[in-house]
């Protein structure tokens, strides 16, 4: 598992995470860096490379490098130059160069100061199935979770595919989930009313990229193929689990070197004292200056063919959940001295009588759902363990 919270102080662009606070050493030299970020794989485009410069160690700003001229060769003599659609990111056009197995491709970056950086060409390798994606009940504790917190615990075979394969998964869930409380009755100042449909604003559908990775590879393995490869643990502290979940798993089959330097990541921050061992920064891509090949380049370009496959699993059965939830307010004097921004407030029926509570307690999309169920969700209430 590699934790991707703590890699803003070091990739700002590689994941999007959030920012774990750490001591960070200041270390004279390392400030205004290239950062490098982007993904060619053999589905259709566009493509996205996403360019920033670092800001000193102690201060992970992020800071995208707009005005590159950025272009993506193919071994075959085609190319495409990419377009900036904001600053910092660059984009392929829709119709534009498709990537295939079998060929291979490198990054051009031409930065506003006349710089010029390039990655090697890198083979698009053959894209390996997943033969398994299954969840199972864990309870787990650690300095996170001083109670045992149960959840599901993901985890993946690959099929068979030989003796020298490395593998990447980037991971995105979705989960239905319905607010504390629903809508039974409106208040907008006029006196109490009925609300007929009080399913509205109560259930919804949240998609969000999983602030994990993980990286394996077949070579130490008496076999060609990767069984049961632990993936991510979903407790019960948040409302992921509360009816319904599904994680899209996205398998990229990468070369040895994208393979070592996610593992140097991983090898990292493996403790909470990595920044007391080597030092993050230390930690090179596979982008350089063509005129000096000894300026840091960080972050990495990877070229893999990936496989998407997904699961669904239900509310986990005999499992304390431990998200707050709203208090609901019974007195309900304070409504006459509500004023027009408030309105309208929502109410509902509880064992001790009407009550009321903020918008957040009624309203769904308040915790970032939506309320339109996506295209791929399967309702059937069973596990596909």
């Amino acid at each position: 598992m590699i934790r991707t919270g703590l890699l803003i102080v070091l990739i700002p662009l590689l994941l999007n995470s959030g920012c774990r606070e750490e001591f960070m050493p200041d270390v004279e030299g390392y400030d205004d860096i290239l950062i490098v970020d982007g993904m060619v794989t053999n589905e259709p485009g566009p493509y996205t490379i996403k360019l920033s410069r670092s800001a000193k160690l102690n201060k992970p700003d992020y800071h995208p490098l707009p005005g590159c001229e950025v272009t993506i060769y193919e071994n075959t003599g085609e190319s495409e130059k990419l377009e900036e659609v904001e600053p910092g990111v660059y984009k392929t056009s829709e119709d534009g160069l498709r990537a295939e197995t079998g060929n291979s491709y490198k990054l051009s970056v031409v930065t506003p100061d006349g710089s010029e950086f390039e990655s090697d060409f890198i083979e698009m390798k053959q894209k390996v199935g997943v033969e398994n994606i299954n969840a199972e009940l864990e309870f787990h504790e650690s300095n996170e979770y001083p109670r045992p917190m149960g959840g599901y615990q993901f985890f993946l075979t690959s099929e068979p595919a030989g003796t020298d394969v490395n593998l990447l998964w980037k991971l995105s869930e979705t989960y239905e989930f319905t607010s504390d409380f629903k809508i039974q009755y409106i208040y907008r100042g006029h006196g109490i009313e009925s609300f007929t449909n009080s399913d509205t604003l109560y259930r919804c559908w949240k998609t969000q990229d999983v602030d994990e990775f993980f990286v394996a590879t077949t070579k130490p393995l008496q076999g060609t193929q990767i069984k049961k490869e632990p993936l991510h643990f979903v407790n019960s502290e948040t409302k992921r689990l509360q009816v319904r979940y599904s994680l899209q798993v996205k398998q990229y089959n990468i070369s040895e070197r994208a393979y070592e330097f996610w593992t140097e990541i991983r090898d990292q921050i493996a403790g909470d004292d990595f920044l007391f061992s080597s030092q993050p920064y230390q930690i090179r891509g596979n982008v350089r200056n063509v005129d000096d090949a000894e300026e840091p380049v960080m972050g990495f370009f990877t070229v893999g063919a990936v496989t998407k496959e997904r699961i669904f699993v239900n509310r986990p059965p005999e499992v304390e959940f431990f998200f707050n939830e709203c208090v609901p307010n019974t007195d309900l004097r304070a409504l006459a001295y509500m004023g027009p921004n408030q309105f309208p407030v929502y109410l509902t029926d509880t064992e001790d009588g009407m009550a009321y509570a903020s918008d957040f307690c009624f309203d769904c999309t308040m915790r970032g759902g939506k309320l339109a169920k996506p295209d791929f969700w399967v309702d059937e209430k069973k596990d596909n363990n």
